[in-house]
């Protein structure tokens, strides 16, 4: 089973090394998590939500009323060629608007330009010192295009913790998260990767105790 593998001869139970090689990928996606308010969107920033998980048979709920899905705020960064910037991803408990006020401030500079779609919690971000430019939708369809960065954005973590994962669970769903985010914002780095998560992993990621890393 093991001859002419990485394991071959290895005298450790298999077990063991599916554990041993499981929490080395739980330490390096945990180096991947975005410090609180490190790289801070700024500018034009597209602000919306989204439900991530599997199909809810029978229950007829779609959108921010459903139970088993788990919500995310999506926040894109406009480049002034009107190209995609950087993004953040963020579970949220709701769509209320402490909630989502407090999402803006952990993913957006304050000053920014916030682009959200016509929901009225949006409304209480230019008092927490937003320029708010809501956009009524006329269909749920339209606000792909009044938001078309966030959607974009959502829309290829959802392809890809699919084709990578095959779906991933809700308790851990912020560290796939954190993964995806990680490698787009350094999309245009992509040859220096490697050497970046090393030096996160051990320069400037604290040792991590397995109830972190299960818990992140």
């Amino acid at each position: 089973m093991t001859a002419g593998t990485l394991l071959h001869k290895t005298r450790t139970d298999l077990r063991k090394w599916l554990l041993a090689i499981w929490l080395l990928r739980r330490k390096i996606t945990h180096a991947m998590r975005r410090g609180e308010h490190e790289l801070l969107l700024f500018g034009v920033v597209e602000l919306d939500e989204s439900l991530v998980g599997g199909r809810e048979p029978g229950s007829g709920r779609r959108g921010r009323t459903s139970q088993r899905k788990t919500l995310v705020a999506v926040s894109a960064e406009q480049t002034p060629g009107g190209g995609l910037g950087r993004a953040h991803l963020r579970v949220i408990d709701d769509a209320s608007a402490k909630t989502l006020t407090n999402a803006a401030g952990a993913l957006i500079q304050p000053g920014s330009t916030v682009k959200t779609d016509g929901w009225r919690a949006y409304r209480a971000l230019t008092g927490a010192g937003y320029l708010h430019e809501p956009h009524a939708e006329a269909t749920p369809q339209a606000a792909g295009e009044l938001l078309p960065w966030a959607h974009i954005v959502i829309s290829n973590f959802k392809r890809w913790q699919l084709d990578v994962f095959h779906g991933v669970s809700a308790a851990h769903l912020q560290s796939y998260l954190d993964e995806f985010c990680y490698r787009l914002n350094r999309r245009d780095a992509r040859l220096d990767l490697f050497r970046r998560i090393l030096d996160r992993c051990v320069l400037y990621t604290p040792p991590t105790t397995y109830s972190e890393l299960i818990a992140a």
